[in-house]
């Protein structure tokens, strides 16, 4: 299996996170045994690495650092692996040998009841369709690209039904701190 469009790869070689690579399943270590994560399909999706450099792309601090992602969503927990991201920020999460699809905006999840190397045969085979790649092709056909570090935002959000939708560029940190921020106040005011 080969990833079209890496703009990332952070080669195995460069320093890791021992801890964080050994309390992972025997899966996911098998794969950054290959790779530190990359970033494929021009930003479409995101598999973090085990290392703190940079911070935007290491698993640890989503996992159970200072953005651990179940400190925020309700249906996460911390035995949640969120190993990689869409180009939106959705999340997609290892939970007890399936790999599971966090939708960020609603905090809604579901387990796409796949593997992880299933999943990743998924990403390969039909990535615009499995991870609904049609807001970041519309961004390059008009000309834009995601660097590194980078995720898209759409305004309104997603959840706002609306004529149309502007489509830009942020940091990862940003576009995910305006998620969580979305999450709490649509699950305070019960949407």
């Amino acid at each position: 299996m080969e990833f079209k469009g890496i703009t990332y790869l952070q080669d195995v070689a460069e320093e890791i996170d021992q801890e964080t690579f050994e309390s992972l399943p025997k899966e996911l270590r098998t794969f950054y045994q290959g790779t530190n994560g990359l970033i494929a399909f021009n930003g479409g999706l995101h598999i973090r690495g085990v290392g703190s450099d940079p911070s935007w792309h290491d698993l640890a601090r989503y996992w159970h650092g200072e953005m651990a992602l179940h400190l925020v969503y309700t249906e996460m927990r911390p035995s949640d692996i969120p190993f990689a991201q869409d180009c939106l920020g959705d999340q997609y999460f290892y939970r007890l040998g399936t790999v599971w699809n966090l939708m960020c905006e609603s905090g809604d999840i579901e387990d796409l009841e796949l593997e992880f190397d299933e999943f990743i045969a998924h990403c390969v085979d039909d990535p615009i369709e499995f991870l609904s790649l049609e807001p970041l092709i519309e961004f390059m056909s008009d000309g834009g690209a995601l660097a590194p570090g980078e995720l898209l935002a759409i305004d309104p959000p997603l959840m706002v039904e609306a004529n149309a939708y502007e489509i830009s560029k942020c940091a990862v940190d940003d576009r995910l701190s305006k998620l969580f921020e979305l999450y709490r106040t649509s699950s305070a005011n019960g949407l």
